[in-house]
């Protein structure tokens, strides 16, 4: 289970940016293992995007996911990095459904980044 460190990850080689923050020790391994895939070209969290979907309760709400990744091929990806424990939890599920849908009507593929 990831811990709620957060922090800089400095000087990352496939990110428009000098320092891309993470908001827990499992994003800041993913970050390294973003660096180090070689089907990854290029990666963000600074992306910018957010996805509105509706909660259970019926709220709006706008969801920021955790990574823009494009792969060598040109492939595009929103991925969120999620602990199993919240895979289940209704709002989850609404907001990876409303994300899934989102990605697929601009041509990109949604991945949950989970450890089972």
């Amino acid at each position: 289970m990831p811990t709620s460190e957060h922090g800089d990850f400095e000087d990352p080689t496939k990110s428009a940016y000098s320092v891309e923050r993470y908001e827990s020790s499992w994003e800041l391994q993913y970050m390294q293992k973003l660096e180090k895939d070689k089907t990854v070209s290029k990666w963000t969290k600074n992306h910018g995007i957010t996805i509105e979907y509706i909660t259970e309760a019926g709220n709006k709400i706008g969801y920021r996911p955790d990574f823009l990744v494009e792969k060598i091929d040109g492939t595009k990806e929103i991925h969120e990095v999620k602990g199993t424990q919240f895979l289940d939890n209704p709002d989850t599920i609404r907001k990876h459904e409303r994300a899934r849908t989102w990605c697929r009507q601009r041509g990109m593929n949604f991945i949950v980044v989970t450890k089972r």
